[in-house]
């Protein structure tokens, strides 16, 4: 059975990678739903086209399941059971065609049927969800400042002279730390216990003043001396590639990796490197060859590396740089890497080249 079910569309000035971020949000903390569930509804996000989106219009895959398991390194009993798991919880609709296949016909950008997986329900939900991550920004900021309280509470303690008040403040809150309790309910009972000993340590004669300046901003203790360190074939790679700038990254990369990328936080490496992985999961290429292209090359390298193959993936099978096997060619690139047979500024100057970017340090690694 074919579904046909249309949407009310994104709101305006709203795009499906805002509509995925607010999902990626709540949905561990307020669905319960498993990594292998949300990691499914991203890929399945990345495969649509933005015009899917529009008020009226069907938002629908239809690929199949064994193509989606290999693409995410699962086994296809996963990708069933965590889309029967998004299904119970209301975030699509599963649908097959007469002969049991998923199916469906796109004509001018549009899609007219699908027998797959339609993502109706989870656009129509894109206000819930925001309010839920309101809500949660809210109680992280009020989790924040808790525990910014607790440790200017914690340092008057430390920084006195009673011994009886150190002990005491040690009992309420072992090894001085609040970063692994997230409950707001215990942080404001431990803040309201350590303001308990600072107010009697207060009362005695010569007891010291609190601070306005948070526990933060106090200069760290780092040692004069030079500290050797042992350099791993990881290491030694990210030192060669810091010439290359983010924005210089950012500029090879394709329109489609660069929306993406503003997804995950824009132009730093965290971001790069987390839009890269992604981005090789979507073309093909596995968990293992991606892991083993980061420990040889180091994790920004590598997500350069994806950057380039990409790019040239999608050039035109004439083209000499035109890249057909994907996974293949990032094994590839690991291995020839390491013995200095790759040539990085050469495949960066012809990207470079070809698109003509306005941009500054034009061919120039900086």
């Amino acid at each position: 059975m074919s579904i046909t079910l249309t949407h009310s569309g994104l709101p305006d000035g709203c795009s499906r990678f805002e509509l995925l971020s607010a999902f990626e949000a709540v949905a561990k903390i307020h669905y319960r739903l498993s990594r292998t569930a949300i990691a499914l509804v991203r890929h399945y996000v990345l495969k649509t086209s933005d015009e899917d989106y529009l008020r009226g219009r069907i938002c629908a895959v239809w690929g199949q399941v064994c193509r989606t398991a290999r693409a995410l390194s699962l086994s296809p009993r996963s990708i069933n059971s965590a889309e029967r798991e998004l299904e119970e919880a209301g975030f699509l609709v599963r649908s097959m065609g007469t002969n049991g296949a998923r199916s469906g016909d796109r004509r001018d950008g549009r899609i007219t049927w699908a027998a797959g997986i339609n993502l109706a329900p989870l656009i129509q939900r894109h206000g819930e969800m925001l309010d839920k991550m309101d809500a949660l920004r809210l109680r992280n900021h009020a989790i924040d400042r808790c525990r910014a309280e607790i440790r200017q509470i914690n340092r008057a303690i430390r920084g006195s002279e009673s011994v009886e008040a150190q002990a005491l403040a040690a009992d309420i809150l072992p090894h001085g730390r609040t970063a692994r309790i997230a409950d707001l309910t215990r942080l404001e009972a431990i803040k309201a216990a350590l303001s308990a000993v600072l107010t009697e340590l207060a009362e005695c004669p010569g007891a010291p003043k609190i601070s306005d300046r948070s526990e933060e901003n106090c200069a760290p203790d780092i040692p004069s001396e030079k500290i050797s360190k042992t350099c791993s074939a990881a290491t030694t790679s990210r030192r060669s590639h810091d010439q290359v700038t983010p924005r210089l990254a950012s500029t090879l990369a394709t329109d489609e990796y660069r929306s993406v990328l503003d997804m995950y936080g824009g132009v730093n490496w965290p971001a790069i490197v987390e839009t890269s992985f992604q981005m090789a999961l979507q073309m093909g290429i596995d968990r293992r060859t991606w892991q083993s292209a980061c420990a040889r090359l180091g994790r920004e390298k590598a997500a350069l590396c994806v950057i380039i193959i990409q790019r040239n993936a999608a050039l035109d099978p004439a083209d000499r740089y035109h890249v057909r096997k994907p996974n293949g060619c990032l094994a590839a690139m690991g291995e020839k890497s390491q013995g200095g047979q790759v040539n990085f500024s050469g495949l960066i100057g012809a990207i470079l080249d070809r698109t003509k970017p306005d941009f500054s340090s034009r061919g120039r690694l900086q």
